[in-house]
C-alpha cells in the first residue's frame, strides 16, 4: 500500500471514530444520561462529602454548591413562590322566569331591554312558551307598552312581564 493511501485511510478511520463518538455523545446528552455521575447512580467516594463547583452549578436540583477557592457554601437561591391562581369570577346567575314552560334562549341585560307596543288592533294572548300550542297565561290589551326580558333563538317570540306574570308574545304583533 502506498504511503499516500495509508495516510488517507488513517484520516478516514479517525473521522469515522469522531463521528461515532459525536453520535453517542449526542444521544447521551439528549436522553439525560450524561449527568457527570459514574456508576449506578451512587456518588463516587470522592464526591460523597463535597460537591465540585462545576457539578453544583450544572445540577438543577442542587440547593447549594461549594466554591473551590474558599470552600464557602453559597446561599441557596430564593425559592419562587407559586403564583396565586386568579380567582375565578362567580358565574352570573341566569334568571328564570316563573310560570313559563320554556325559558328564553336570549336574555336581555337590564338597560338593554327593548320596549314594544302591542299593535292597536290586537289583544295578544300571553303564552307559557313560544308558540300557539302552549297554554295561555294572560291577555295583553292593544296599545299596551311592554318591555322584552328575553327572546327565543330567532327572536320571533319575546318574554315579557305583564300584570305580575311572565309570558311569551309573538314579536310580529309588537311594534
Amino acid at each position: 500500500m502506498s504511503d499516500l493511501r495509508k495516510k488517507a485511510m488513517t484520516r478516514l478511520v479517525l473521522c469515522a471514530v469522531a463521528l461515532v463518538a459525536s453520535i453517542i455523545f449526542s444521544v447521551l446528552l439528549l436522553t439525560g444520561n450524561l449527568d457527570g455521575q459514574t456508576g449506578s447512580g451512587d456518588a463516587t467516594p470522592a464526591m460523597s462529602d463535597t460537591t465540585s463547583a462545576a457539578a453544583g452549578v450544572d445540577d438543577p436540583t442542587a440547593d447549594s454548591f461549594t466554591t473551590e477557592s474558599t470552600g464557602d457554601t453559597a446561599a441557596p437561591p430564593a425559592e419562587e413562590q407559586p403564583a396565586e391562581p386568579e380567582p375565578t369570577p362567580e358565574p352570573t346567575p341566569v334568571p328564570t322566569f316563573d310560570g313559563l314552560s320554556v325559558q328564553p334562549a336570549v336574555i336581555y341585560n337590564e338597560g338593554e331591554q327593548p320596549s314594544y307596543t302591542v299593535t292597536p288592533d290586537n289583544n295578544l294572548n300571553m303564552r307559557a312558551g313560544p308558540g300557539t300550542d302552549y297554554d295561555k297565561v294572560s291577555k295583553v290589551p292593544a296599545s299596551t307598552v311592554v318591555t322584552a326580558l328575553g327572546a327565543n333563538e330567532d327572536g320571533s317570540w319575546v318574554v315579557v312581564n305583564y300584570d305580575g306574570k311572565y309570558g311569551w308574545l309573538k314579536a310580529e304583533f309588537l311594534s
